[in-house]
C-alpha cells in the first residue's frame, strides 16, 4: 500500500481514537466570515487591477488563477479531481463550500463541465458569480448561495461532488455526506481534500482552530470515512496529505513574510496581515501535531 495511503476498512485506529472525536468538533466561535482568509474581498479587484483589468472588465480564467484557488496547490489539485472523477464536457458537478469560485471556474474552463457551486457566505457567492459572468462562463457555472445542509439539492442529479478545505466549517459532516449522496447518480464519485486531526488540540490551539481556522468537524481520517461510509459511500480511499501540507504551510508563511512590500502595494495592509495571521496560525498548528491533511475520493 502506498505510503499514507489508507483503504476503508484497513486502518489500526482504536475505538477510543474514534470516540475522542467529539472532543475535536469545536462549538460556536467567531463568525465564518471574519476568518481571515474571507476578509478584504478588495484585493480581488486590485489583483486584477495589477494586470491591467478594471473593474468589470471581461476577464481572463487564466487571470484569475492565482487570486481564487484558496486550497493547496492551487489548480494543480483541482486538476487531480477531474482526472480522478472522469470530468467532462457531460459531467454536472456539485461543489460544497466554492468560496469565490475558484475551483469551480478552472473545472467548468478546463474540463467543459457545468458546475453548481454552493457557498453559504452572500458576500463571497456575489463575487463569484460575477467573476464567473465576467469570464465568460456563467452558461458552465451556477452559483447557489446557501447552506450544503438545507439548500435543495435534487436528487441524482449530479455525477460527482466536490470540495477543497470547505466541509470542516460545516458541523455535521455525516449529514452532509447523506445529501450529497442522494444528490448524486448511481456510481456518482466524491472528491475532497479537508483538514483533519492526528491529536486534540489544547489550549490556544483549540482556541485559534475555532476562531481564526473556523473548524467545525475537524476529525481523525477513519471518523471521516465512517461518515462517508454511513452515508452510503463506498471504495473509499483516504490518503494522509499531512507529510506534503505540513511543510507546504510553513513555506507558504516564509515566501508570504517575503513578499510583504509588494503584496500591500498591490492589496493592502490590512489584506496582508490577515492572511499572515491565518498562514502562522495553520503553521503552528501542524507544529502542534495535531493538524493535518487528507484527501478522500469515494463512489456511491
Amino acid at each position: 500500500m502506498t505510503p499514507g495511503l489508507h483503504k476503508a476498512g484497513h486502518d489500526t485506529e482504536t475505538k477510543a481514537q474514534r470516540d475522542g472525536d467529539a472532543a475535536m468538533t469545536t462549538e460556536a466561535g467567531a463568525p465564518i466570515g471574519a476568518m481571515p482568509l474571507y476578509t478584504h474581498l478588495e484585493r480581488i479587484e486590485r489583483g486584477l487591477a495589477a494586470q491591467g483589468v478594471a473593474p468589470g472588465d471581461p476577464i481572463r480564467p487564466e487571470q484569475l488563477f492565482p487570486l481564487d484557488q484558496w486550497h493547496y496547490h492551487g489548480t494543480e489539485a483541482v486538476a487531480t479531481a477531474a482526472e480522478r472523477l472522469g470530468l467532462g464536457p457531460q459531467s454536472s458537478v456539485l461543489e460544497i463550500g466554492s468560496g469565490i469560485g475558484g475551483p469551480a471556474r478552472y473545472l467548468a474552463h478546463t474540463t467543459g463541465c457545468h458546475v453548481t457551486a454552493v457557498e453559504l457566505q452572500p458576500d463571497l457567492n456575489d463575487l463569484g458569480a460575477d467573476l464567473t459572468r465576467r469570464c465568460g462562463l456563467a452558461d458552465h457555472v451556477t452559483h447557489l448561495c446557501g447552506d450544503a445542509l438545507t439548500v435543495e439539492l435534487p436528487a441524482g442529479a449530479f455525477d460527482a461532488v466536490v470540495s477543497w478545505l470547505a466541509i470542516v466549517h460545516i458541523p455535521d459532516r455525516r449529514r452532509l455526506f447523506e445529501r450529497a449522496a442522494t444528490a448524486l447518480r448511481a456510481g456518482g464519485g466524491c472528491y475532497v481534500e479537508d483538514l483533519c486531526a492526528h491529536a486534540p488540540f489544547q489550549g490556544e490551539d483549540a482556541v485559534d482552530l475555532r476562531d481564526v481556522v473556523h473548524g467545525r468537524s475537524v476529525s481523525t481520517i477513519a471518523a471521516y470515512v465512517d461518515d462517508l461510509q454511513a452515508a452510503g459511500f463506498r471504495d473509499v480511499e483516504a490518503t494522509d496529505l499531512t507529510p506534503d501540507w505540513a511543510p507546504f504551510a510553513h513555506a507558504r508563511l516564509a515566501a508570504w513574510k517575503h513578499g510583504r512590500a509588494a503584496y500591500a502595494a498591490v492589496h493592502g495592509d490590512g489584506a496582508y496581515d490577515a492572511q499572515e495571521l491565518f498562514y502562522t496560525v495553520i503553521a503552528r498548528l501542524y507544529d502542534g501535531g495535531s493538524l493535518g491533511g487528507v484527501r478522500l475520493v469515494a463512489r456511491i
